[in-house]
């Protein structure tokens, strides 16, 4: 199997599209795969997040950097 990849989604949408896979019918021979689809943007999803909240830690310091030195002149 071919694997690709989508980009230049924000977290909004490819949570929407998680959300999504919460509504749909599943029978039979979907399920298994409706299942590994979820695990996957699941963990796309903490991914984001984490990294999002790395880089807002990230700028706060520097920030923080910043102020110190402004307030030491």
């Amino acid at each position: 199997m071919t694997l690709y990849t989508i980009e230049n989604l924000s977290v909004e949408e490819i949570k929407l599209m998680r959300q999504s896979l919460n509504i749909i019918q599943i029978t039979g021979a979907s399920a298994q795969f409706v299942a590994s689809l979820q695990i996957k943007l699941d963990e796309e999803i903490f991914q984001i997040e984490n990294h999002i909240q790395s880089e807002t830690v990230e700028m706060k310091k520097q920030f923080d950097k910043i102020e110190k030195s402004i307030k030491g002149k």
